[in-house]
């Protein structure tokens, strides 16, 4: 999915980007406290439960928006330990994007039949789309934990079943307005991510959890 074919097919996914977008309100400053020790115990519990399902698929609604642009579609990730293949459609069958990724190198595959090789999945997508997702730290955050680093600890904020309802990460700030139970797990149902020069809205219509 080019930059022109964005171009071409505006007028038809702005319209659900907006719907989206809608009723959607900034993200609020975080000033997350520290979590009881009740809470505590149920976020160990609930991050060990979640970083132990390795093999997950998902599909969602998917809507990014800068100061400049937008973009809205349909997004189906499968991941199997540290493979992945991750597809980008557009509303109205206007093609799409397909990423298959390893540890060493992506592989990217475009409407128009080109098969593009990177070691970084972000940079693939930035030439086709235009705006930087860090796809890496995304597969920890859509399952709402965070990435696993030794650099600076991410600000957290839980709600009173242990949950993630927010946290500050590389520049990103994320909330998660909603969960849903899959097989024994509450696993996020809606993800919304900022970072002051793109906003991305996630509605995660089916998980699943295992092959």
């Amino acid at each position: 999915m080019t930059r022109s074919l964005l171009q071409h097919i505006a007028p038809w996914w702005l319209v659900s980007a907006v719907s989206l977008f809608s009723g959607c309100a900034s993200l609020s400053s975080f000033a997350p406290e520290p979590p009881s020790e009740r809470v505590g115990q149920l976020w160990q519990q609930h991050v060990q439960s979640v970083n132990a399902q390795t093999d997950w698929t998902l599909s969602a609604r998917i809507a990014a928006h800068s100061e400049d642009d937008g973009w809205s579609g349909k997004l189906h990730w499968q991941q199997r330990a540290d493979t992945w293949r991750m597809s980008f459609s557009a509303p109205f069958g206007q093609g799409g994007l397909q990423l298959d990724g390893g540890p060493q190198s992506v592989e990217m595959r475009t409407p128009d039949g080109q098969t593009m090789l990177a070691a970084d999945a972000e940079s693939l997508l930035f030439q086709q789309l235009g705006w930087r997702l860090p796809l890496n730290s995304l597969r920890y955050w859509v399952r709402g934990v965070p990435v696993p680093t030794s650099e600076v600890a991410p600000l957290l904020a839980f709600d009173e079943e242990g949950r993630l309802a927010g946290m500050q990460q590389f520049h990103w700030q994320i909330e998660y307005p909603a969960y849903r139970q899959v097989a024994g797990l509450m696993m996020p149902r809606k993800v919304y991510l900022e970072n002051g020069e793109l906003s991305v809205r996630l509605v995660i219509d089916r998980w699943t959890l295992g092959d």
